[in-house]
């Protein structure tokens, strides 16, 4: 996944650095994973609802989660 954000500002220029990342995908799920976690169950709900179309949403069992 390629991403373009700033990291750094130059106080003398007055501009923000920036860097384009090619993040691994193993790394991208982590982030992902970390993200999704750290929100209660109500707000991950809320931002699967909002940010992923219904197609790509699979249900599954508890037993599931933890193969």
């Amino acid at each position: 996944m390629k991403i373009k954000i700033p990291f750094d500002y130059d106080r003398l220029a007055q501009k923000e650095l920036g860097v384009e990342l090619d993040i691994p995908e193993r790394n991208v799920q982590s982030v992902i994973r970390t993200f999704l976690l750290n929100l209660d169950y109500n707000d991950r709900q809320k931002w699967i609802h909002t940010n992923v179309p219904n197609k790509n949403v699979k249900h599954i069992t508890e037993e599931e989660l933890y193969e």
